[in-house]
């Protein structure tokens, strides 16, 4: 099959990488516990078990302060996380989680078009079609978490980027719904940084 198809070329995730990738995973794992927490403590009842349920929310988030001294420390000693940091984090938007999130779960970014980073993040569109049916084109697919944070970096950035904010009003004077602009915006955001890490260049602010 290798010899009879154009398959493309990958590289494989960096150690540093790939540790990032995992502290991630575990951040996000104890997030989803304190929200469940969170949940609960609504519906406690007695007040011991408030106290009790307040007790793990402090635990959960001490644990979740620790892993993001982790994740930063980790970005900082590796040369090319650290670079394509710097060149990120002056981006408005990209936070230090929304940073995370991109370096370690999407690797590809800067190696790839921009079409196909967005369909990596989930933010391309795709047809819908049967036959001779033609639907509206709608996004799928993708990296979850990645889509997720893009869509919390563009809220701010559409605010605060000039080319973000024409794009966003564009839309807005052609009655477009505010899912339908955070999806585009998010795309956009996302060829801009991918754009940068391939370029190695910052951010061209007009």
């Amino acid at each position: 099959m290798g010899a009879a198809l154009d398959l493309p070329v990958t590289r494989p995730v960096s150690p540093a990488r790939a540790t990032l990738a995992d502290f991630l995973r575990r951040r996000g794992q104890l997030v989803d516990m304190r929200k469940a927490e969170k949940l609960r403590l609504h519906s406690a009842g007695h007040d011991d078990i408030a106290e009790q349920i307040d007790t793990m929310i402090a635990r959960l988030s001490t644990q979740i302060n620790v892993l993001d001294q982790r994740i930063k420390s980790l970005i900082d000693k590796d040369q090319t996380l650290s670079e394509q940091a710097a060149l990120m984090r002056a981006v408005p938007g990209i936070g230090p989680t929304v940073l995370a999130i991109l370096l370690g779960e999407l690797p590809e970014l800067g190696m790839l078009c921009r079409r196909k980073i967005a369909s990596l993040a989930g933010l391309a569109p795709h047809a819908r079609e049967s036959g001779t049916w033609n639907g509206a084109r709608r996004i799928w697919g993708g990296r979850r978490k990645v889509r997720e944070a893009l869509y919390i970096a563009a809220l701010s950035a559409s605010r605060r980027m000039p080319t973000l904010i024409a794009m966003r009003d564009r839309m807005r004077a052609k009655d477009k719904t505010p899912k339908t602009i955070l999806i585009v915006v998010a795309r956009q955001l996302l060829v801009i940084l991918n754009a940068m890490i391939q370029k190695r260049q910052p951010l061209q602010v007009t």
